[in-house]
């Protein structure tokens, strides 16, 4: 025999509803108690380290090869890019551009120099005076 759920009285076993209440008899799906999903720690994620600029490494790179400005467009983006995304390479780029522009000095330096002084033998007159005194010297001129 059953009983009503929310008087208590004998239910016959073909009623649909309670006699002294009027409420269904019929067996409703109760819902289970909802629980809180449970709150875990997540881990402790470590912070993404900066990119380095791929401009400031390929203005350092094309700072030692001889491609005409590349170094210089490249360096300027790379360091332009890193200030504005925060990422690495403000050094490779710095660093690319005064490799580049100690390079350009040595060369035009020695250009001028040799420009200057005519051609190698004559670079270094204190060789040319020593090869003459010690050629005469030993009688070999």
């Amino acid at each position: 025999m059953t009983f009503c759920r929310n008087c208590g009285a004998a239910l016959e076993p073909d009623s649909s509803a309670c006699p002294r209440c009027g409420k269904s008899a019929t067996p409703q799906a109760h819902p289970q108690p909802t629980y809180p999903n449970p709150v875990y720690a997540a881990y402790p994620q470590r912070p993404a380290l900066p990119v380095t600029n791929i401009y400031a490494i390929l203005g350092f790179v094309t700072a030692l090869l001889p491609i005409p400005f590349a170094w210089l467009v490249l360096s300027i983006i790379g360091l332009a890019q890193c200030a504005r995304l925060g990422q690495k390479g403000i050094g490779l780029a710095i660093a690319g551009i005064i490799l580049r522009v100690l390079i350009l000095a040595a060369l035009i330096g020695g250009i001028a120099l040799l420009a200057y002084y005519g051609n190698a033998g004559s670079f270094f007159p204190q060789w040319d005076w020593y090869d003459g005194f010690a050629f005469t010297a030993l009688g070999m001129r």
